[in-house]
């Protein structure tokens, strides 16, 4: 979508309205006006209709300079439309305010501004602007105090100033490895072997990380959360991960200026404590956790995208992780209308991750014509943007619809092209090393029901001797494997053995729990 047609998209109704009142402010030829009230009509921009529609206007001879001069206009009047809603813009007007009053020589006036701001940027931890405002306010000082009393004075501004730096340094230092952690995670995201998991330790080991205590601000200790989460996630401590994401939670709540200044961090640290209650199966409170991020305040699109991306991803997994796949039926429908409505704001992962879960809900009520359909969909439409581990999940799950399907031409082609697609690959799971044995051996093999049977008890008894592997796990995440084999065996729906399968594990969970308050 062209530029100026998406900041336009992405404009709500107030800022539409007030942007046309703060142009209307304006004098001179107001071709540009045109120009955003078709593009707002039109949806995207397509350059022949616009020169058709306006023939002969005067403003498109400059038409270039006019769409420029659009998108600065706009971006002007949402300045103006959002200045004072954040801390940043209030002392960023502040400081303005205080360069116009020293350029009068009206140095009481500044200093009372200063102080107020200096005062809002210790509240919020914010310690660039701090430094900032030292500079003012011992240039102005000079000008008010007399020399005696701003010697005293620049002995403690400089140990203020000094305290402030450390602060920055200690923020800088914790963003640098944030940074670092996220290369190492974008390359790798979960460690398949010792070597890969040493990349992360690598990171771990620095002494800053040792503790909490060591992060000296409310955003070097946010650092802290992410890198700890990153680094318990790619080794699959899923226990260290949810104690993590809860005391981030925590210490956010804490802050509720920080929820109504940059929600973001809030709605990241509620996704977080959502997927470790998924990862752990624990789900006694994950409808409260849940409503929280249902009832957080839409204040921008972006927000209300990622809030309906998030929350229907989340309450699916429940669904389909607990077995309750006709509960996951409900979701359908608004996450199919949410697709539609976001379609040109959503990214890529988060609709592969949402048509992904969709495939799993018709694979759990047995829909396999409509789950292949999205299969087919994943491996036509996104191939390029899915990543290695999730198009190969993709294309074995494509053999297993194929197979549930009764495709047997279909399955023997499909069979070989994934054979091939693993083969390539050079960081193979040892479950896609015993899907490629069990393709290219076994199943030329299988002519009857028996047979079948035969090679279905074999395969899952490979699958159980890797299924707690440290490493191998992860393979598992993403289809339930086991289950589905335990389906044919048992000759059960997989829904079924999902669901007993789920029950049995929160039972025995229950009992330990109360073994424990009774041992208390």
């Amino acid at each position: 979508m062209d530029e100026l047609a998406r900041l336009i998209q992405s404009l709500t109704k107030s800022e539409k309205r007030y942007f046309k009142m703060f142009t209307a402010l304006q004098g001179g030829e107001k071709g540009y006006i045109k120009l955003f009230e078709a593009v707002e009509k039109m949806g995207d921009y397509d350059e022949k209709k616009i020169r058709k529609m306006f023939e002969g206007e005067d403003f498109l001879k400059r038409l270039p300079a006019v769409k420029n001069y659009l998108h600065g206009q706009i971006l002007k009047s949402l300045r103006v439309i959002n200045a004072g809603n954040t801390v940043d813009s209030q002392l960023r007007e502040m400081m303005e305010d205080v360069s116009v009053l020293y350029d009068k020589r009206l140095y009481k006036q500044c200093a009372k501004v200063l102080d107020r701001a200096k005062e809002l940027a210790k509240a919020n931890e914010l310690t660039l602007p701090q430094l900032e405002i030292n500079v003012w306010q011992e240039k102005v000082l000079l000008e008010l105090l007399p020399i005696e009393k701003f010697e005293r004075m620049l002995e403690g501004s400089l140990e203020e100033e000094m305290a402030t730096v450390d602060a920055q340094k200690n923020a800088i230092q914790y963003r640098h490895l944030y940074n670092k952690m996220v290369l190492i995670n974008r390359k790798i995201k979960e460690a398949r072997n010792k070597e890969e998991l040493e990349q992360f330790q690598s990171i771990i080991k620095h002494p800053l990380l040792s503790s909490i205590s060591k992060a000296l601000s409310f955003e070097a200790k946010q650092y802290f959360y992410h890198i700890q989460l990153i680094y318990n996630h790619a080794k699959g401590d899923n226990a260290a991960c949810f104690i993590l994401a809860s005391e981030q939670m925590k210490l956010i709540e804490e802050y509720p200026h920080k929820i109504r200044e940059t929600p973001k961090i809030y709605l990241s640290a509620l996704y977080n404590v959502l997927l470790c209650q998924i990862h752990l199966h624990k789900y006694d409170n994950f409808r409260n956790t849940l409503d929280k991020l249902r009832s957080f305040p839409v204040k921008s699109t972006n927000i209300e995208v990622s809030r309906f991306v998030n929350s229907y991803i989340f309450e699916m997994v429940m669904y389909l992780d607990s077995g309750e796949f006709d509960k996951s039926i409900s979701v359908r429908e608004p996450v199919m209308e949410g697709l539609q409505k976001y379609h040109d704001k959503i990214n890529s992962i988060e609709e592969i991750t949402l048509l992904y879960n969709l495939f799993y809900s018709y694979f759990g009520t047995a829909e396999f014509t409509k789950a292949l359909g999205i299969i087919n969909k994943l491996l036509n439409e996104y191939q390029k943007e899915l990543r290695y581990d999730i198009q190969s999940a993709v294309r074995i799950l494509n053999l297993i619809l194929h197979f549930e399907l009764g495709n047997t031409r279909l399955l023997e082609y499909n069979a070989i092209s994934t054979y091939r697609f693993l083969y390539k690959s050079k960081r193979l799971y040892k479950m896609e090393n015993i899907v490629l044995q069990f393709i290219r051996k076994k199943m030329p093999k299988i002519h009857n029901a028996k047979q079948q049977l035969q090679a279905f008890v074999e395969l899952r008894q490979d699958f159980m001797e890797i299924a707690n592997d440290e490493y191998e796990s992860k393979a598992f995440e993403y289809f339930d494997y086991i289950s589905w084999l335990d389906s044919k065996i048992e000759r059960k729906s997989f829904a079924e053995v999902v669901k007993e399968k789920f029950n049995s594990k929160a039972a025995k969970a229950e009992k330990k729990t109360g073994s424990k308050k009774k041992g208390q």
